[in-house]
């Protein structure tokens, strides 16, 4: 049965096995030991860590030479074997200490870069059929802060991360011995929005970006632990999304990019943090994916739009539309310019306040005549609990969640940010109204606030998205 499947299919089946089963299946002869063995080393793992971690989970080798972390000395032998190297496709480094099971804590010691792993980064380029680089950051940063006497203790800081992208970007950005011709593909996971312009400013961060037709960001941004309702104001998550994403990383690849996601490991994002996508634009984007995006504008959905010559595939993970705001002056330059406010108050604070009209119900009509290539589309909440929303985005099933509207407030903690679903009535339930309509109280004034409620759209939502899937999957079985 297995020899007569076509051996594509049984390429696929074997992607699907754990490590100790691929090595079993080597065993059963020779033809499928081939297979095997090209899946088992397509993908090379690297940790950063003293103890080290199996790179292929098998048992400690008591040849190892001990000064060299363990990782990286298999690393290095896989890269020494002339069998195996050219099997490897995709390395993916590990910046984090994978015994440490909780990267929520923050008294950690701060890491310093091992010499063998910096070595290790600097010599990827050595893998001849190299395909894809992955780079696995901690999702706890902070940048120092001369303003104040106390610093947030990480222990993956910005020098630190400095050197590591440095160390990477100087092996991805090899001569004419080391090609590469293959490579395409950078994903980095837990960048933080903080980025030293030595990385930017450095010799190999453009060569780079040259070679890339695919590029997936997730962003890791800072918090305030003592207040977390500042986190939307730490400078770094504004100089990302404001500035560096578009001019730093996507403005130099609108010419070649084919594959584009971009996701916030935390915090919301393109409301506030205020991100003008609209200043790029890729004539050959292929597949886009979004997570933690807001939306407040219909210019947010035409850029989408624009790309509809080319896209296929669209997917939103976690992205609200904000259905009212309660704004500060600097909140309303960027996104109301002109908009007036509806209460000053004797010491001269102005209250701003804009609902907005946008519906789902609106958009995914417009998905469906606007993107006429469009083969998988899904829109949903993956799986942000354990953090593997970014890895598994892929995944996302299309459904319909009680939060994909928000309001946004900007005079609460600890988060400016308020869903719609069923969880958050329990707790504000004194909100809704005679008809169960949710809503949350703005400050419209001195003393006075005012009840916004979240549509009530529940049906013509879901029979847009219903048709719209019936003609994404037409579109996408008429392909096979």
């Amino acid at each position: 049965m297995w020899l007569s499947l076509p051996v594509e299919l049984q390429r696929q089946c074997l992607q699907s096995l754990d490590v100790e089963t691929l090595r079993s299946f080597r065993l059963v002869n020779k033809s499928v030991s081939t297979l095997a063995t090209q899946t088992l080393f397509g993908t090379v793992r690297l940790y950063h860590s003293e103890q080290g971690v199996d790179l292929l989970d098998e048992e400690e080798d008591e040849n190892t030479e001990k000064e060299i972390p363990e990782s990286v000395q298999k690393y290095d032998n896989i890269l020494e074997d002339n069998s195996l190297r050219p099997l490897v496709r995709t390395v993916i480094f590990h910046t984090i200490d994978p015994n440490n099971t909780d990267e929520d804590d923050y008294d950690q010691s701060e890491s310093d870069l091992n010499k063998s792993y910096k070595i290790s980064l600097k010599n990827v380029s050595r893998f001849p059929h190299l395909r894809e680089v992955k780079l696995v950051f901690s999702r706890q940063c902070a940048v120092d802060d001369e303003t104040t006497a106390w610093t947030k203790d990480v222990a993956e800081t910005v020098c630190f991360r400095t050197d590591v992208l440095n160390a990477l970007l100087k092996g991805l950005c090899v001569d004419k011995k080391y090609s590469m011709p293959h490579f395409d593909t950078l994903t980095i996971q837990n960048l933080q929005d903080h980025t030293s312009d030595l990385v930017y400013d450095s010799l190999n961060f453009a060569p780079v970006l040259r070679k890339l037709k695919k590029l997936n960001l997730c962003i890791a941004t800072e918090s305030d632990d003592a207040a977390p309702e500042n986190d939307i104001n730490e400078p770094g998550c504004h100089k990302m999304f404001n500035s560096d994403l578009c001019s730093r990383w996507l403005a130099p690849l609108q010419g070649q990019l084919t594959h584009l996601s971009l996701y916030a490991t935390q915090c919301f994002w393109g409301f506030w943090p205020f991100c003008d996508l609209r200043t790029v634009h890729f004539p050959h984007l292929q597949s886009l994916s979004l997570g933690n995006w807001t939306i407040a504008h219909e210019w947010q959905i035409e850029w989408i739009l624009s790309h509809g010559a080319t896209v296929e595939e669209l997917l939103l993970d976690d992205c609200p539309i904000i259905t009212a705001a309660y704004l500060e002056e600097e909140q309303v330059a960027k996104h109301f310019p002109g908009l007036e406010p509806l209460y000053v108050s004797e010491r001269g604070w102005k209250i701003f306040i804009k609902e907005l009209n946008l519906r789902w119900h609106h958009i995914f009509p417009r998905f469906r005549t606007g993107l006429p290539k469009l083969r998988h589309f899904a829109i949903g909440h993956g799986d942000w609990d354990e953090q593997n929303m970014f890895e598994e985005r892929y995944e996302l099933a299309p459904r319909l969640i009680h939060d994909r509207y928000h309001i946004f407030d900007n005079g609460i903690g600890p988060s400016q940010w308020v869903g719609g679903g069923g969880h958050w009535v329990l707790s504000h339930a004194r909100n809704a109204d005679e008809k169960g309509r949710r809503g949350h109280a703005l400050n419209t004034g001195e003393r006075q606030h005012t009840t916004y409620y979240f549509p009530t759209c529940d049906e013509e939502d879901r029979e847009a998205l219903v048709e719209l899937l019936g003609v994404v999957e037409g579109r996408a079985g008429a392909k096979v």
